[in-house]
């Protein structure tokens, strides 16, 4: 009788693109809604409701860190609004001039000298200043000239900021697009709007310049330094303040590389981090390297549904190290089928380089910002078991946490909601009640088990006898459920005997008893409390050998 030892279940994380049978013993052929730190497996953070949102149809997160206080978070909606979320209550923070326009479209924020932009693509866009009770169309405000204003028939895909100035992106002015044009403004004093966008009177350090090589539209930009890195669809420019404040030199990077979508790249250690329409990759303008092939990126682009790449947004989770990568899937593994929004999240954890899967509840944006919620007693509904956070973080309010919207999905269970996504246990931060409509299982599979380590032949039979989890599992918490299976083929699906439980207490083993070439273990959790695997022992014996 033969006991295979599994620890430090961590190190290899989820890796769906190597065949089963080459993988390592510590390796997962599939994982869903886990986490791979400190040399264990975890649940991945839970979906908390903080509240049901007023409007019908979220369509983008976004906030601002003021330099004093808590964040500020905005939502967006399909019909153009926004609003401000504060506590558990939402303000509308519309311009009062706006009328409701119905239409899928591209959202972008940044903020600049301590003031907050929002855009959409088929407007002007909104500034809020520390005056202001809500946002203002920038196209409405003051100007010295009608040459310094941004006019209103003028609307463009993407805002960001470089060298002081808004940066402009795939600008239309009137009827005429201009999918290469980068246009800056003027450099503003702190709390003020650019005072001119005016790029042909010199004093006004504003200009607009033409990517002539780029082929097809900007698409995304993010920061790298003092520098902002412009992303087609396969290319990519470095536009780079030159020290003179009315120039930026634009610069072609030397890879064929882009973005998939708008808010789809993160600066992450002097690199950006971009969700591009073949790879997830990385780059310091000089050199590109992808994160994802040879684990992920197989499995990713296979089963990501391109029309709705639209949808794909990313967001990063410095308190966990994690970067989540969002889209629409058809995997198998998907527990939200059907819907309108990003239904799994491809999450890379950047200090263990492993690679995770969520189930997201039909999202369409994210954002990091802090929540801060006045609950009381009496205001509380939600059990002990369900609700995140301390006494501590109820007078603190200042950790982050990503921020997601997701759209109402009947047959899931799901409302308009905005979702806190948060760990669950010791390390919550947020007060928040898990919504348990929008959290799934966990799971975990390991395929193709040939024992190569224990230096046995492939034409060996071997029965997995018993397992024995190395595992803890939270007060009040279901059984963890363990799976065990064997096959005789590469082309044969293992046949599984059957789901079993295990608490750590009353039950400490599961037999199976099953016979095969090759072995098969499925694990599931179906519980939002805490679970934490550290090892397992497999109790195997060797039989008969054929030809």
């Amino acid at each position: 009788m033969a006991i295979e030892h599994l620890r430090n279940l961590a190190k290899f994380g989820v890796i769906t693109d190597i065949d089963p049978y080459d993988l390592a013993p510590e390796a997962f052929s599939a994982g869903v809604n886990v986490r791979f730190r400190n040399g264990k497996v975890t649940g991945a953070p839970v979906f908390r409701n903080v509240l049901h949102l007023a409007d019908a149809n979220p369509r983008f997160a976004f906030a601002a860190n003021p330099a004093q206080g808590l964040d500020y978070l905005f939502v967006g909606y399909e019909d153009g609004k926004v609003s401000l979320i504060s506590g558990a209550a939402e303000f509308p923070y519309t311009p009062a001039s706006y009328t409701s326009s119905t239409v899928e479209a591209t959202w972008s924020a940044t903020t600049l000298a301590d003031v907050t932009y929002v855009n959409r693509s088929d407007r002007a866009p909104w500034a809020l200043r520390s005056s202001d009770s809500k946002f203002v169309d920038i196209s409405t405000v003051s100007y010295a000239t009608a040459a310094d204003k941004w006019d209103p028939t003028w609307s463009c895909k993407l805002l960001r900021t470089c060298g002081g100035a808004l940066v402009a992106m795939n600008v239309q002015k009137g009827a005429t697009v201009y999918p290469t044009m980068v246009k800056t403004s003027s450099i503003p004093l702190a709390d003020s709007i650019p005072v001119s966008w005016d790029h042909t009177t010199p004093s006004t350090l504003a200009l607009e310049n033409i990517l002539a090589d780029m082929q097809g539209g900007i698409v995304d930009a993010c920061s790298l330094g003092s520098d902002l890195i412009i992303y087609g669809q396969k290319q990519a420019f470095r536009m780079t303040p030159n020290g003179q404040l009315s120039e930026f030199n634009f610069t072609p990077l030397p890879f064929q590389k882009g973005a998939i979508n708008a808010n789809c790249s993160v600066e992450l250690d002097g690199t950006d981090i971009v969700f591009g329409p073949d790879d997830i990759w990385r780059h310091d303008g000089n050199s590109e390297k992808s994160i994802c092939d040879g684990r992920v990126r197989d499995f990713i682009y296979s089963s990501i549904n391109m029309s709705k790449a639209s949808r794909c947004f990313v967001v990063h989770n410095p308190k966990l190290a994690e970067i989540s990568f969002c889209y629409a899937s058809g995997d198998g593994n998907t527990a939200f089928v059907g819907v309108g929004g990003c239904n799994r999240a491809a999450v890379w954890n950047y200090l263990n380089d492993t690679w995770s899967f969520d189930d997201l509840p039909s999202v369409y944006g994210g954002c990091t910002a802090n929540l801060s919620n006045p609950l009381t007693y009496d205001a509380c509904t939600a059990t002990y078991d369900t609700m995140g956070g301390s006494y501590q973080d109820l007078e603190d309010g200042f950790k982050r946490t990503p921020c997601f919207v997701g759209d109402a999905q009947t047959s899931y269970g799901l409302v308009t909601s905005l979702y806190a996504q948060d760990p669950y246990g010791a390390n919550s931060s947020v007060s928040y009640a898990v919504d348990t409509n929008a959290t799934k299982p966990k799971y975990l599979a390991r395929d193709g088990i040939d024992l190569d380590e224990l230096n046995v032949d492939l034409r060996g039979t071997k029965v997995l006898a018993s397992i024995y989890p190395q595992a803890r599992l939270g007060t009040g918490a279901a059984q963890l459920q363990i799976n065990g299976g064997s096959g005789d083929g590469f082309n044969d699906p293992a046949v599984f005997v059957g789901w079993q439980g295990y608490d750590g207490d009353t039950v400490t083993k599961c037999d199976f008893n099953t016979s095969g070439r090759f072995l098969s273990v499925q694990i599931r959790h179906d519980d939002y409390r805490e679970l934490v695997i550290t090892g397992f022992d497999l109790e195997i014996r060797l039989t008969g050998k054929r030809g």
